[in-house]
């Protein structure tokens, strides 16, 4: 962890005793979820966006144009501003971050894999800039509040980029896969179900609020709404979508909520650099441990599961 980008030289280091993060291939996993769904009998429809509801089920338009699919249950799985969300009457993000990342290959990288963050709110103002070096791929992303960048999202990634700790020697490709859009902090919506269907994912706010990560608690939550759509079809009951709450969940967020009230308000580099003074000290490196590596980033559903921490890749 980097304080600001002029003060490489002292960042703090963590080391833990075992894998912490997931970084997502997304390519790749959409490639194998979509022949695992295939497999079990789903057809994937590509190509194809969500236009609504009516009264005979769900309205979808594709190159030859609208198409309504009967569906008993639908499941919103379309971002941080769902649609889905919106013509259920279910609950919508509204407190977001904005991201951007790059990502491409290192090859014949030797450095253990680590992820770099620096805070520099001149940079990137309310969260961080970071570097995931996993060994074979490089993800240098930014992320803030919007209103808030100086000079706009790509010029902080810009800038970033030609002084950004843990990268190799020589410029990053021009074919870099990039991605980008907003990033739900406010946690896990309250209303995230209804008689009608389901938000999974970022859609549902299944985002730490700290670290911003979704790809573990979305795969955490979906597993959830697997099961309860699994009784609701089994049983022929509307009503069984109910157990799938997200005020429940949601208070087990409470201590994470207020330590993103507390990042958004690191405004200027002096206040990021003095918090890193504190995180040098034995107490402050306790504490960062535990937010970084805890095991507590997004709750279990079902009591006694094993719980890892991970923090995703965008």
């Amino acid at each position: 962890m980097h304080p600001t980008r002029g003060s490489l030289r002292r960042p703090v280091t963590l080391v833990s005793r075992r894998d912490e993060y997931r970084v997502g291939d997304m390519s790749r996993l959409y490639v194998e979820s979509s022949r695992a769904a295939t497999d079990a009998g789903v057809r994937i429809r590509l190509g194809t966006r969500y236009a609504g509801r009516n009264d005979d089920g769900v309205l979808v338009v594709g190159a030859e144009g609208p198409t309504t699919v009967r569906a008993r249950f639908v499941v919103g799985a379309d971002g941080a501003r769902s649609h889905v969300a919106r013509d259920l009457g279910l609950d919508r993000n509204t407190h977001l971050l904005v991201g951007a990342e790059e990502v491409y290959p290192v090859p014949g990288c030797e450095t253990p894999p680590t992820f770099h963050c620096v805070l520099d709110p001149s940079l990137v103002p309310g969260y961080l800039a970071w570097v995931v070096n996993d060994g074979e791929h490089a993800h240098v992303g930014v992320a803030g509040y919007p209103h808030r960048f100086p000079d706009g999202m790509r010029r902080a990634l810009h800038r970033f980029h030609a002084s950004a700790p843990g990268l190799p020697a020589g410029q990053r490709p021009d074919d870099a896969e990039r991605r980008g859009g907003p990033i739900p902090v406010g946690g896990l919506l309250h209303r995230i179900s209804s008689p009608l269907g389901l938000l999974v994912g970022d859609a549902a706010g299944a985002v730490s609020p700290l670290t911003a990560g979704g790809l573990d608690p979305c795969l955490r939550l979906s597993e959830h709404a697997v099961d309860v759509l699994d009784d609701a079809l089994r049983d022929c009951r509307r009503d069984a979508l109910s157990h799938y709450d997200g005020a429940a969940l949601r208070a087990r967020f409470r201590g994470r909520l207020a330590l993103r009230r507390g990042l958004a308000q690191v405004r200027t580099p002096a206040i990021a650099t003095a918090a890193f003074a504190v995180l040098r000290t034995p107490v402050g490196r306790a504490a960062a441990r535990h937010v970084l590596f805890g095991d507590r980033s997004f709750p279990t559903t079902a009591p006694g599961r094993a719980r890892q921490m991970s923090v995703a890749g965008r």
